[in-house]
């Protein structure tokens, strides 16, 4: 019996998450989400994607428990006295004495229910995928809610809003292109207000900056401003926007948002 008991530990050892298992026919098998727990309908081998508790102090110990135990359980886990001993060897004998359980594809089953296993044949001829190099962060990325930053050099900074002239001028044209498709409408329009050179953001200036002035983003807008850009909140005394553009290439990063 110790010689037995041994070797299941050993077999329980083999099995790791990204393993594989074989879930023999029979073996119950419970979701991970709602639905009831029901015996395999045949032999199988999945991949393990997790490997977790079931003991007296997880969410998934009930699930063990015939029906006239639960109530018991219940009552005892939410209150101060000890789970009844009738429960424990139940479920002791149940587990086989190894309260983990073995996940994969939404579904889980006791670890000492199923066996290590070879890849199946598919798998191991599946091309393996190579995972992409992991890049550092932009300076935009990094420029999140709680960061401070500092200005490296002195500028005159500068920023876009939209031109009130450009909408007028737009809808004053686009009356007279009625006749044509929309698509060769947007061409034509396009086409006439950059030859009469109307933009539809105006370039303007922000005010100076010093280098070694720090500023803390506040908050990050997109609706409207600086052409659809990402416009970081700065704190100077008071709060004011700029496009994350006009700032990129005047500021480094001092630390991050603060935990």
């Amino acid at each position: 019996m110790l010689q037995l008991k041994k070797r299941n530990k050993e077999q329980m050892s083999e099995i790791q998450v990204d393993g594989y298992i074989r879930v023999p026919k029979g073996t119950m098998i419970y979701p991970t989400g709602d639905g009831v727990e029901a015996p395999a309908t045949r032999d199988q081998v999945v991949k393990v994607a997790d490997i977790f508790d079931v003991d007296v102090k997880s969410d998934n110990f009930y699930l063990l428990l015939p029906d006239e135990m639960r109530l018991r359980y219940f009552e005892a886990s939410g209150g101060k006295r000890p789970i009844d001993q009738d429960i424990l060897e139940f479920t002791d004998r149940l587990t086989k004495g190894d309260y983990r359980a073995v996940a994969w594809s939404g579904k889980w089953a006791l670890i000492a229910d199923v066996q290590p296993a070879e890849a199946p044949a598919n798998a191991k001829t599946a091309r393996k995928v190579v995972k992409p190099e992991k890049k550092p962060l932009t300076k935009q990325q990094q420029m999140v809610i709680g960061s401070v930053w500092r200005f490296i050099q002195d500028t005159e900074l500068r920023y876009k809003v939209r031109n009130p002239t450009y909408a007028v001028m737009r809808d004053d044209l686009d009356r007279g292109l009625h006749e044509l498709s929309q698509h060769a409408r947007a061409q034509a329009l396009d086409t006439k207000l950059s030859e009469l050179g109307i933009i539809d953001h105006i370039d303007e200036p922000w005010g100076p900056v010093t280098a070694g002035e720090t500023f803390s983003v506040r908050g990050k807008l997109t609706s409207g401003f600086g052409g659809g850009q990402d416009v970081p909140m700065l704190f100077r005394g008071e709060k004011f926007t700029l496009p994350y553009a006009s700032l990129e290439p005047f500021v480094e990063l001092v630390n991050g948002p603060s935990s």
